[in-house]
């Protein structure tokens, strides 16, 4: 069976958590990270600091912590590369993959190890969104989070569940081992995180863990309100169609690392990707009416349906289907901020 998970330690055992932080020019951040990881209030654990091959002074902040931290330094490969060299040294019952622009509260490993039982093999958590200078700007991320048996829905149905960004997540060592290492792709380096929160829900239950956020998303592009999507990735657009690429590279590879018992259907619309995707149709084009056809082409066959398929209440998909409406046929202007509300959370 696909949901053959290994049994973590019983209710109440100290567990021994590594936490890797994974860097790449990030130096202006990255103590700030290590010294989280360091100060947390679990003592059991290691920290582990990979460097992908960093230009800027970042390895000589990895050695200004001495052997408070095991370093990893290796050739620029990208982020999914690092994930796979950090765990290899890893020797931790449960792993954290910590961005080094990101940060852990000294709590978050006492609640991690706390919501661990067997079955369980990702804890999952809320992040509190600051500014490149650490400045708290208000919401936290994401604002839902699914838990349960969500690889069912998966395998059943393509159903990509509400997840915490790649450090707001700890996953289970044991059921990571079966899906180790990632899966390369010379095209698209990154994502890392993709592939272990939605690989490890196909081996048991996720949970969530802390009543409030137990870590810090650093937004590096937050000013410009041009920016219409999330994240730190350079321009006002990200790509969409990398996302359903990455989800066929996620099929490939759980059939490949579990078998067929965990093949994964085609992608089904999921509202995260496609209202990124709808975004950037209608606001990359070059004028008004360009915009209106390419996003009344992906409003019937791909946004509502995403809505209707998504979890929550009917008033929530109401919402949201008139938000799709007013961001398609609004002035450029007066729709861009309605988008970017959705879209982007920095922006609340």
């Amino acid at each position: 069976m696909c949901e053959n998970a290994e049994r973590n330690a019983a209710p109440g055992t100290i567990m021994r958590l590594s936490i890797v932080v994974c860097n790449y020019n990030y130096a202006r951040f990255l103590d700030g990270a290590i010294r989280s990881a360091t100060q947390q209030n679990h003592h059991d654990k290691e920290v582990i600091v990979v460097d992908d091959g960093s230009t800027d002074g970042s390895q000589a902040v990895i050695r200004a912590w001495g052997d408070a931290v095991v370093a990893v330094y290796k050739t620029n490969e990208g982020q999914i590369s690092a994930y796979n060299a950090g765990f290899e040294r890893a020797t931790g019952d449960v792993i954290v993959f910590l961005d080094s622009d990101d940060a852990l509260d000294p709590n978050a490993c006492t609640e991690i190890i706390a919501a661990f039982a067997p079955g369980i093999v990702k804890v999952q958590f809320r992040l509190r969104l600051v500014s490149a200078e650490g400045a708290t700007l208000g919401p936290a991320i994401p604002t839902r989070l699914t838990e349960g048996e969500v690889g069912a829905r998966l395998r059943r149905r393509g159903e990509l569940y509400e997840s915490a960004p790649g450090s707001g997540n700890a996953y289970l060592a044991s059921a990571l081992r079966r899906l180790m290492p990632l899966p390369p792709d010379r095209d698209d380096k990154y994502g890392a995180d993709f592939f272990t929160i939605y690989g490890i829900c196909l081996l048991g239950t996720v949970r969530n863990a802390g009543r409030g956020p137990l870590g810090s998303y650093r937004v590096h592009r937050v000013a410009s309100p041009g920016v219409v999507a999330f994240g730190n990735a350079p321009g006002g657009m990200r790509d969409p169609s990398r996302m359903s690429k990455r989800y066929e590279r996620l099929r490939e590879w759980v059939s490949a690392r579990l078998g067929e018992a965990c093949a994964l259907p085609p992608a089904a619309p999921d509202f995260s990707i496609e209202k990124q995707r709808y975004a950037a149709a209608i606001f990359s084009a070059r004028s008004y009416v360009e915009g209106l056809h390419a996003g009344g082409a992906l409003l019937p066959s791909s946004v509502l349906p995403s809505i209707l398929r998504m979890n929550g209440s009917w008033a929530l998909r109401a919402g949201l289907t008139g938000w799709a409406l007013a961001v398609l046929v609004l002035p450029r202007d007066a729709g861009r901020p309605l988008a970017r509300y959705v879209c982007n959370p920095a922006s609340r």
